[in-house]
Formats: structure tokens, C-alpha cells, sequence
């Protein structure tokens, strides 16, 4: 059974996708050359002199060791065919509904479009994102669901275990433990708790921009927008493990109310106009 949560109606405002403001969900992966803003990345020359090669554009390391069952990953890559989807009009305005937030809780999950480029101005991306909330036992959004999926408790460990625990790893001079050492620049799993409705964001993404979800970071399954379908190539890990490799939110609103809906006015218009400029 797929958890739910409530909302009052709300209209989410969409801005463009920059690194910087999607900054804390994971990376928009673009042309450093060419677009402000852009993370500080090293560049060489690559193919004699033919190419200028920017080295990790994006981060792609997996956290299955943290699941349940333990299970490795292995890196997988996709093709999905995102058709356009269906506006709502309300009050003069287009929005799109969201009624569903997803998330990978182990594994960062990149979307790269094919096809399109900054000037093809018919078709563009939606991409939604929300924190993460504490996890706790009360409160309107903060609370698990029983049918939650979340990891069993551990069993304590034994003396041996613990001892064992405290010695140096050989090859990397770090002490075991469950929790991986990772960079302080590098994205990290969000936790287990529910999706932040309050402080949930829109983005408009252009064909020239690619966009990799953090792992654990809550977002809206794709959502084209315009005239025609994106082909995109996505890239993450999985271990085959359902609730290790994907977990799912419904959002519910009163009867009556409008729910949760994206203000997006005239997004190919917005894009259109932008690649103009």
C-alpha cells in the first residue's frame, strides 16, 4: 500500500533550473563553458586538442549498503519515452496537478533529454522537488505511515562484532562502520522521512540541460511539457529490491480543495522567448 499525505490547496510558483537554486536536491548538469553560475569544474583538452573534457559533471556514487537487505547494486541505464502531459486550467491559469512524489532513497538518479537543444523552443522539462522532513512520530506531514517502508531494527552486536568494529580498515586507515565516508560536497541520502510539502520547488529545464536527483531526494516522476515527446537516457543504481530501489508518496487534498497544482502560465512561451535572448 502506497503511503499518502495531506495538503491544503497551495500554488507552487516554477522558476528557471540553475545550479544554484537547485542547490541541496542534486546537480543540473549543463555546458560550464557557456552557462553563468556553472560549479567550478576542471576542464582539459581532450581528442588531440579537439575537445575540452569537464571532469565530473555529476555525482553518481551508491549508498545501497545502508538498505536492509544488503543487497549490492549494480549501475543501470534506461530509456524513458515521456510523452507531454495533460494541463489543467484553472482561473485563466495552466497548472499541473502533483499527486505524486517519488524518491530513490540509495542511489542518485540522473535524467540526460536526447534530441533537444537550448534553441528547439517547443518542448521543454518540469522537474519538482521537496525536502526531506525530520523523521518523527506526530505532526500533519512529519509522521510515517505504518505501511512505510523503513528499515527493520538492527540486532545489537556482539562484543566480538563491536571490537572488530574499532579496527582500522587496512586500506583506507578508517574505522568500520555502517555509516560511508563521504565528501563534504557530495550528496548525501536524505533519511527516512516524509516529503516537505511546505517548501516544495518548481523548475522549467531546457533540452541543453540534464538533471541528476540526489539520492533520497523527493521529486515528481518526469513531466514534459509542449509539443512533442523527450527521449531521455537515465542513469542510477539498482539492487532489484523494490522499497531499497524506489518508495512512493500519494498527495491528497480535501474534497473540494485543489490541492497541491504548479503555476506554469506559458512555460514553452517562457522558453521560447529566453532562447531568443
Amino acid at each position: 500500500m502506497t503511503p499518502s499525505v495531506s495538503t491544503s490547496s497551495r500554488l507552487i510558483p516554477v522558476s528557471d533550473l540553475t545550479p544554484e537554486a537547485f542547490h541541496g536536491f542534486g546537480e543540473v548538469i549543463q555546458n560550464p563553458g557557456t552557462h553563468d553560475g556553472a560549479p567550478a569544474l576542471t576542464r582539459v583538452e581532450a581528442n588531440q586538442g579537439s575537445a575540452e573534457k569537464w571532469l565530473d559533471v555529476t555525482k553518481m556514487r551508491n549508498f545501497y549498503e545502508l538498505g536492509s537487505s544488503r543487497r549490492p547494486a549494480s549501475v543501470s541505464m534506461n530509456m524513458f519515452v515521456c510523452k507531454p502531459r495533460q494541463l489543467e486550467r484553472r482561473e485563466g491559469k495552466e497548472v499541473f496537478p502533483v499527486k505524486i512524489l517519488e524518491r530513490h532513497p540509495f542511489t542518485p538518479q540522473t535524467f540526460v533529454p536526447m534530441g533537444l537543444g537550448k534553441e528547439n523552443r517547443g518542448t521543454c522539462y518540469l522537474v519538482v522537488v521537496a525536502p526531506t522532513l525530520p523523521l518523527s512520530t506526530s505532526g500533519k506531514n512529519g509522521s510515517v505511515d505504518p505501511a512505510y517502508p523503513l528499515p527493520p531494527p538492527r540486532r545489537k552486536r556482539s562484543l566480538k562484532e563491536r571490537l572488530l568494529g574499532a579496527r582500522p580498515n587496512p586500506f583506507t586507515n578508517d574505522y568500520g562502520s555502517r555509516t560511508p565516508a563521504v565528501a563534504s560536497d557530495e550528496p548525501k541520502p536524505k533519511g527516512p522521512g516524509l516529503p516537505d510539502l511546505d517548501n516544495i520547488l518548481a523548475f522549467i529545464a531546457r533540452g541543453d540541460q540534464a538533471v541528476t536527483y540526489g539520492p533520497g531526494t523527493w521529486h515528481a516522476p518526469m513531466v514534459v511539457l509542449g509539443q512533442k515527446a523527450i527521449e531521455f537516457v537515465v542513469v542510477q543504481y539498482a539492487n532489484g529490491v523494490a522499497l531499497e530501489d524506489c518508495q512512493e508518496v500519494l498527495i491528497d487534498a480535501p474534497e473540494g480543495d485543489g490541492g497541491l497544482v504548479v503555476d506554469l502560465g506559458n512555460p514553452v512561451e517562457q522558453v521560447a522567448m529566453k532562447a531568443k535572448l
